[in-house]
């Protein structure tokens, strides 16, 4: 086993001081702390402070006045792009490290939080080169007036990022958010804190001003509700589950104040008859393994023509099998811990239940409590077959290594399968039939389609969902939707006609 060794500049970020609010590391209200757990061991190896209501609002309250002060807000959009791209060189010079903290922090392989870092950085080196290029609009009205349309920043952003990939996702919220001159209190998940506290940082110390860029952790319950709910947020960006979105959206509601939300997914996987069996075995796979499953975009439902469903099976099974699940600082692994045991649970509890129900268990399920499984929260990649669409397995989401086959018969069956769901985030197509890829593209519900693919995200296109995965968009020119506002100005290029003249 060669084990990735830990990086000269990891200790600077494995024990975080505080919060990072207004430009200093400052120690929570209460004093208190959060212990941060290694899910492949169970080993309590650093903690986090443990933000409130006051910490949010110290918070909230320093971003307002960097935003009103205008050192962001109103600066040269060329000047923030060359701090992003800045903080995105001090991304990739601290990459190593990162990963490292990444992997001990979420449990995922070391090979795949490095892919996240160096995703991170390309994240932040779009936008650096997007902060330029926020047009407008003008044009000439009715009554010889000039109307400009002026894009603007939004103002103070609340951001409520997910455990699953830390800073990568985190990078989809606040990236943007920064390059359009907003102001952010970003609350990481206090499961997986360490590298966006470190990321605040490495802001600072690349020229983002103080109070612009704002982390607080702690849990959902005491940071992350003060933060939804609080009345000077004028934007609040939240990735996460369907229950937690609800409540988001209600907080917001009360204020009347605008809400993206990027929630879950139950997202199918069709493969057909004609498609390249070898290529849709490995996307299958790669769709629902990668990251431990631990994934809003999951390929979780496969869908499978039935002249070709047994020998996809069993091409699924033997890749499902090979799979190495090894300790996530292994070079060699390719797939890692759940994150918590609360979380190996359930969803063992779900395959559970898919088999009470009459799904047949193919490989997979609780990994063997011994050599490097013993300790930590182990789950083997899984493959469910006989799944109807009647089971739970069929539409609730999973969120971990477990992969649903079902068979269809007609391309009109797989898509009405693949619609029977709450959810619409992703999708995937394999066929070598052009007219069919397009015809599932237009009928899929589903904000993300991929034609012979799956998984990648890259942040040129957008990412978002339709049903309940949620509304708004991140990544792509769409993005900065969220984090501006329109003003229109009407110019009069004619005198003034008196109304009430007689």
């Amino acid at each position: 086993m060669t084990t990735a060794p830990v990086p000269p500049g990891a200790a600077r970020f494995l024990r975080p001081r505080g919060h990072v609010i207004d430009g200093r590391v400052v120690p929570p209200i209460g004093g208190d702390t959060l212990p941060v757990e290694d899910p492949s061991t169970g080993e309590i190896f650093s903690h986090i402070p443990a933000g409130d209501a006051g910490d949010v609002a110290r918070a909230v309250q320093a971003a307002r006045a960097s935003f009103n002060a205008g050192t962001w807000s109103r600066a040269d959009p060329a000047h923030r792009g060359r701090v992003l791209w800045a903080l995105a060189r001090s991304i990739r010079d601290e990459a190593e490290a990162l990963a490292w903290l990444e992997t001990r922090d979420s449990g995922k392989p070391i090979a795949e939080a490095r892919a996240d870092i160096t995703g991170t950085a390309e994240i932040l080196e779009y936008y650096a080169g997007l902060a330029s290029q926020l047009f407008g609009q003008t044009t000439r009205v009715p009554g010889n007036n000039l109307g400009m349309v002026l894009r603007e920043p939004a103002g103070v952003v609340g951001q409520i990022t997910p455990w699953n990939f830390p800073l990568y996702v985190g990078a989809w919220k606040f990236a943007p958010a920064l390059c359009c001159g907003c102001s952010v209190v970003l609350k990481p998940s206090e499961l997986t804190s360490l590298t966006l506290l470190a990321a605040a940082e490495l802001a600072l110390a690349a020229g983002v001003p103080p109070g612009v860029f704002n982390v607080v952790s702690g849990t959902g319950a005491s940071a992350g509700a003060a933060l939804a709910s609080h009345p000077d947020v004028d934007i609040l960006a939240f990735t996460g589950g369907v229950v937690t979105g609800r409540k988001v959206l209600h907080a917001r509601a009360d204020l009347l104040r605008p809400t993206q939300l990027e929630l879950g997914g139950k997202s199918p996987n069709i493969i057909f008859a004609d498609a390249d069996r070898v290529q849709a075995i490995a996307g299958a796979a790669f769709g629902i393994f990668y990251n431990q499953g631990e994934n809003c975009n999951a390929g979780s439902r496969l869908l499978v023509h039935a002249d070709i469903h047994d020998e996809v099976v069993a091409g699924l099974v033997a890749r499902a099998q090979a799979i190495r699940v090894l300790p996530p600082l292994d070079e060699q692994s390719q797939m890692g811990a759940l994150i918590s045991a609360a979380h190996a649970r359930k969803v063992a509890g779900h395959v559970e239940a898919a088999i009470a129900e009459g799904a047949s268990l193919r490989c997979g399920g609780p990994a063997p409590r011994q050599g490097h499984f013993e300790r930590g929260h182990w789950f083997l990649p899984t493959v469910l077959t006989d799944v109807a669409p009647t089971h739970r397995a069929f539409h609730e989401e999973i969120f971990g290594p477990v992969i649903t086959v079902t068979k269809f018969s007609s391309d009109d069956e797989a898509i009405e399968l693949a619609n029977a769901t709450e959810f619409g985030l992703a999708a995937g197509v394999w066929t070598a039939d052009v007219k069919r890829a397009l015809r599932c593209t237009q009928e899929l519900r589903s904000g993300y389609v991929w034609i012979n693919n799956y998984n990648p995200t890259p942040v040129e296109v957008p990412f978002g969902g339709v049903k309940s995965s949620g509304f708004g968009r991140d990544c792509g020119p769409q993005a900065v939707d969220t984090y501006t506002t329109w003003k229109t100005v009407l110019w009069s290029l004619a005198p003034f006609e008196d109304w009430y003249k007689h």
